[in-house]
């Protein structure tokens, strides 16, 4: 449908956010090369997902606490959080 707009929850809206904040800081970081995020309400099962590229042989626990954060949020704000993360050598 042309011209419609998604709007979605504020709790989808604020995992948005907050998960980008996590992935942009975590570039700042050296830790992720590039990311990709698609916010979704996934009636009825409402959340964020995405797709983030992570150095190769970058640290397990710097990984494992990413994915612990976004789970963090999940919890926090009810809402499903999905970024898969893929090591890679380099940013494209």
């Amino acid at each position: 449908m042309k011209g419609m707009t998604l709007t979605l929850p504020p709790q989808v809206e604020e995992a948005a956010r907050r998960v980008q904040a996590l992935l942009e800081e975590a570039k700042a970081r050296g830790l992720i090369l590039e990311y990709r995020l698609d916010r979704f309400s996934g009636e009825p099962f409402p959340g964020v997902g995405g797709l983030a590229f992570y150095r190769k042989g970058a640290p397990e626990e710097a990984v494992d606490a990413l994915e612990e954060a976004f789970l963090d949020i999940e919890d926090a704000l009810d809402v499903g959080v999905a970024v898969i993360l893929v090591p890679r050598e380099r940013e494209a």
